[in-house]
């Protein structure tokens, strides 16, 4: 051992940033090596400089908010030069020429379903706003409906295998999309056609339809994110299929994932009232719909669902490009998915947080997609934890 490479205990400790006495619990946990073993720690320890700034650096990027967790899966491929696979195909083409409907089985690897609605995904979904009342968003109605239909199942036999978390997705997705709407709204068509009429409470013409299709489609699976990794933690566990569901909805519900529209929304509305720089005024830091921990550029599902709204909502799409030129004149990030659903929401007088729903209704797909992946192993999922309290 090059005795170059060895530091003091204290050397280590300012270089991790920490206690001598926290470096010696990290010595007792496995998380650090001592590399001389002769002698009692009061005789001063030596550590390898080396494993120190490795693990200093893993602690640098735990504080940035990274969390380093990689599994093995066939569902997505998520490539951060701006690339999207699902099971291979490009999320970004299947946005523009297929339904939603025929990528949930794609995720699914699931024959053709009937995606018409049943007495049990109905009635789900009327007591769901039935209970939510009327100041509840769709999102609400969305979680409320699929713990219903839990609830339905409560006592039963709950057989956690492909067959049953398939069919609990698509009871899911149907009870989901008619829990947004009105009693009378439609149930024929797509489901990108019927969240429509939900969420505007009238018919849906073509061009509104193929793009609530195109952010359903997008919005599917994005490999690990927060929501899905509590939804597979959750699978993990051997919950049943609607209580994955519910991990993942309840994960997607919060400011820094799923409702982050919201924000982009408020921002994209000052834009065009105040102009960029008088809307990104209001804010220190990163500017929501900005930014992504994986995507080195642009998020290409930003790209994609802002690029189709330039034929019908070509001024908010205006709006969009200059808070990207700004923020970029700032030293910020790229538009991420956040940005183009909150453009949607303006562009097409969506209610609010129309976004938050849109995303909960896709994400389903790959909550339970996960699931099916998922159930097939022993429980895996935990992590340790750096104690750093007195």
């Amino acid at each position: 051992m090059d005795d170059a490479d060895l530091i003091s205990t204290s050397v280590a400790a300012e270089l991790l940033g920490v206690q001598v006495r926290t470096v010696y619990a990290y010595v007792s946990r496995g998380v650090l090596t001592r590399a001389d073993l002769v002698g009692s720690r009061h005789d001063g320890s030596r550590f390898r400089r080396s494993e120190v700034l490795a693990l200093a650096e893993r602690h640098r990027r735990a504080v940035a908010g990274r969390f380093e967790l990689t599994i093995d899966t066939r569902i997505t491929s998520l490539i951060p030069e701006g690339v999207l696979l699902y099971r291979g195909a490009d999320a970004t083409q299947l946005a523009t020429d297929t339904a939603y409907e025929r990528v949930v089985e794609l995720l699914w690897e699931c024959p053709e379903f009937d995606w018409a609605p049943t007495p049990s995904t109905d009635g789900a979904a009327s007591q769901a706003r039935r209970l939510c009342g009327p100041e509840a968003t769709g999102a609400d109605r969305v979680r409320m409906a699929v713990h219903l239909l839990h609830d339905g199942t409560r006592g039963d036999q709950v057989a956690t295998d492909t067959t049953r978390f398939a069919r609990a997705g698509h009871a899911a997705l149907l009870a989901a999309v008619a829990s947004v709407g009105t009693p009378d709204h439609t149930t024929q068509g797509t489901l990108a056609g019927r969240l429509g009429h939900g969420l505007l409470g009238r018919p849906v013409d073509a061009a509104e339809t193929t793009l609530l299709n195109a952010a359903l489609v997008l919005l599917a699976d994005h490999e690990l994110a927060t929501s899905t990794l509590a939804a597979r933690t959750a699978a993990g566990t051997g919950a049943p299929p609607y209580l994955v569901v519910l991990a993942g909805l309840s994960a997607l519900g919060g400011p820094r994932h799923g409702s982050a529209s919201v924000g982009a929304e408020h921002l994209l509305r000052c834009s065009i009232d105040d102009g960029a720089s008088a809307a990104l005024d209001e804010y220190e830091g990163s500017p929501p719909g900005f930014g992504h921990a994986v995507y080195r550029g642009i998020d290409p599902r930003a790209e994609t669902l802002l690029g189709l709204l330039e034929e019908t909502a070509p001024k908010v799409v205006a709006a969009a490009d200059a808070l990207r030129l700004e923020v970029h004149r700032r030293g910020g990030g790229y538009p991420n998915v956040d940005l183009a659903l909150a453009a949607l929401a303006v562009g097409h007088d969506l209610p609010h947080g129309a976004g938050e729903t849109i995303f909960s209704v896709a994400r389903i797909a790959g909550f339970i997609a996960h699931g099916i992946e998922e159930h097939g192993h022993p429980l895996r999922f935990r992590p340790r934890a750096i104690y750093t309290g007195d």
